[in-house]
């Protein structure tokens, strides 16, 4: 919407992965996909302009508000619907271990229960917590009233007991005897008020004090994202050659500060920007991004720019809320997840960090004595790095970006036009692919010992310093660590659980990235043109803090376009010819590793305006059907064909 210099736009996007009927699932494990998350944006912007449009000021406010819904399928947002307990206040008595049999860590219909919260931890036992004190952490909603204190039954036979009309009076449960309404059966003469959407009792509940603290509203673990910001631009025409221009967007994002209290978090909150409250005395966490420019035209035509600017990238929903099953490696289940509130290791009082022996099914504290910790390379060159301390690692910070920029625009001559763009940029808290946050617990013997008996040995402390002693005996280690796995470090120690080996995000600290764009648009003639472009950046691999190797940028040192256009005057209609070629380069996010090979794939365009309403636009991309990969772990691609119809009103 525009009125007058002020402009205003609003939109929602909504993501649907698919009636369950037919899913969307997992690539790499084929598990079922559930996303309705959605994202709302604002925006109000004010131009005006002074001395016949010599000074420019633009102004304007922005509002995005993310609401994540995975269901746990892709993010850690799974606690209201999981049908388990997830803050220790769980029904006494419930079962709280299961057998997962599709190997998911979720409850899912059919699996059974192994373990309940009773003195011998079977279901018919007496529960270890009295009616009315339910502290079962990780208790599963089975249905049943498993501690005793629910009364939505009809007590036919009045003895205040869910039982069975005893109509011969024989003293025991027999087939064909009547059950009390809102009373289960479960064998002998086991009986139990259950869960079964009915107000048995009359008083205007229906399955009162069943599976009580599971999937509650304060355990409702789905995160509202909430950014707000404010920007400003001046540019000013010195004169006919000069040009100034600065600009400012400040930015406030709610995990990083506490100056605006959004109160949409709870549970059942709405969302109205009349709830805010702000402290201006919490400025800590405000993003300022200030941005300089100097632009010179020698002449018509000829442009070149120079510019400095702080930015932010913030974290992502995925990189803060990540959670999703991966893959195996050994015995262990490997987990994606998000760095929200950091990566913390339970410890004991002398602050060693505890691990789980999978064949005892226990926690217990690291003995680095005989121990060491060995994180599996995500480099297919590389086995994995041996490692002697854990350290907690913090919730990821933005990254801080500090760039300058030199570029050109101009006309080349009559019919040709050329752009040029060189770039650095230093992170002071560089953002990391996923990678390996827990190590695997090993024997120390793997790596101090003398396989070759030439006298020399490495030793873990020399490792730790980046000292080999004996690099035959290192390498020969590589062959030997998967048959003295004692464990893996825990980041949860819930009983019956085993915990994963984390993959997740890190702040690499210092970064330094250089490069530059280039282009030439050339006029044939009135119809015909061409424009090629290339990038090339000028480092490919950062070094990892927590591995103590490379690890690769994930992207091309080279990148080429080409594009062939044609627009006929005669008609409405358009048609192009694109190419694009992208250079080999090493892949590496979690337990996703490999090299992406060079590639040259051919894409046509064509499109047709029927009126100022309607346009149809039909594209064949990868015209060749080259099959190539663009991401290790992502699908091989061919042609797709894409027909397309356009409407506006």
């Amino acid at each position: 919407a525009r009125y007058k210099n002020f402009f205003f736009q609003s939109y929602l996007n909504s993501s649907y992965s698919g009636d369950p009927s037919h899913p969307t699932r997992n690539l790499a494990t084929g598990s079922i996909i559930y996303d309705r998350s959605k994202k709302f944006s604002a925006q109000l912007q004010h131009v005006n302009e002074w001395k016949n449009g010599d000074i420019r000021f633009v102004w304007g406010v922005d509002y995005f508000l993310t609401l994540p819904d995975t269901r746990g399928t892709i993010l850690s947002d799974k606690n209201y619907t999981d049908r388990r307990d997830n803050n220790g206040d769980g029904e006494a008595g419930s079962p709280y271990i299961f057998d997962d049999k599709n190997d998911n860590t979720w409850y899912d219909d059919g699996e059974g229960y192994t373990r309940w919260d009773t003195d011998d931890l079977s279901q018919f036992a007496d529960p270890l917590d009295s009616a009315g004190i339910d502290a079962v952490l990780g208790a599963i909603a089975d249905g049943l009233d498993n501690d005793g204190d629910s009364d939505d039954y009809d007590d036919l036979n009045g003895n205040g007991m869910p039982d069975y009309v005893d109509s011969d009076g024989s003293g025991e449960f027999e087939r064909g005897e009547m059950v009390e309404p809102g009373v289960q059966w479960l064998g002998g003469q086991q009986f139990f008020v259950y869960a079964d959407g009915k107000d048995n009792d009359g008083d205007g509940k229906i399955d009162e004090n069943i599976d009580e603290g599971i999937d509650e509203a304060a355990e409702d673990n789905r995160y509202t994202v909430n950014e707000l910001g404010a920007y400003y631009q001046v540019n000013w025409k010195m004169n006919k050659n000069w040009e100034f221009i600065q600009a400012t967007r400040f930015d406030i994002h709610d995990r990083l500060s506490d100056m605006i209290q959004f109160n949409n978090q709870g549970y059942g909150t709405g969302y109205s920007p009349f709830d805010w409250k702000f402290n201006f005395n919490k400025t800590d966490g405000i993003q300022l991004s200030p941005k300089v420019g100097l632009v010179y035209r020698p002449k018509e035509n000829q442009n070149f720019r120079l510019t400095w600017a702080t930015a932010f990238n913030t974290p992502s929903n995925q990189a803060l809320f990540l959670d999703i099953f991966v893959t195996r490696v050994s015995v262990f289940k490997v987990y994606a997840r998000g760095a929200d509130g950091g990566y913390v290791f339970p410890r004991d009082s002398l602050g060693n960090p505890y691990y789980y022996r999978p064949y005892e099914g226990s926690y217990v504290p690291v003995d680095t004595s005989e121990t060491i910790f060995f994180y599996p390379s995500t480099d297919p060159k590389i086995e994995g790095f041996y490692g002697q301390t854990v350290n907690d690692l913090p919730e990821i910070e933005p990254e801080i970006v500090k760039s300058w920029e030199l570029g050109y625009k101009g006309r080349l001559n009559d019919r040709i036009f050329g752009t040029l763009d060189l770039y650095t940029s230093h992170y002071s808290s560089f953002v990391s692919p996923v990678t390996f946050i827990t190590p695997i617990v090993i024997e120390k013997s793997v790596l101090e010992t003398d396989y070759d008996g030439d006298s020399l040995m490495n030793t873990i402390d020399d490792i730790a310093n980046n000292i080999i002693v004996d690099q035959e005996d290192y390498d020969e280690s590589f062959n030997h660590w998967r048959g003295a796995i004692e464990g893996v470090i825990a980041m949860d120690t819930i009983p019956g659980y085993t915990p994963p080996v984390v993959v997740g995000y890190i702040n690499y600290g210092e970064v330094d990235m250089w490069g530059f764009d280039a282009s030439i648009t050339a006029l044939i003639d009135l119809e015909w043109s061409l424009d090629l472009t290339y990038s090339h950046l000028g480092m490919t691999e950062f070094f990892n803090p927590i591995t103590n190797s490379e690890d690769p940028i994930n992207a091309p040192r080279h990148k080429a376009g080409m594009k062939f256009q044609y627009n006929p005057r005669r008609w409405p209609a358009t048609a192009s010819l694109n190419a694009r070629y992208v250079d080999g380069f090493k892949w590496s996010s979690g337990i996703y590793f490999g090299n992406i090979n060079p590639y040259t794939i051919f894409d046509i365009h064509l499109g047709y305006e029927f009126n100022k309403y309607l346009k149809i636009n039909f594209t064949v991309s990868n015209l060749l059907d080259h099959k190539h990969t663009e991401i290790i772990g992502g699908p091989s691609l061919g042609r797709v064909m894409i027909l397309r119809l356009q409407t506006k009103f």
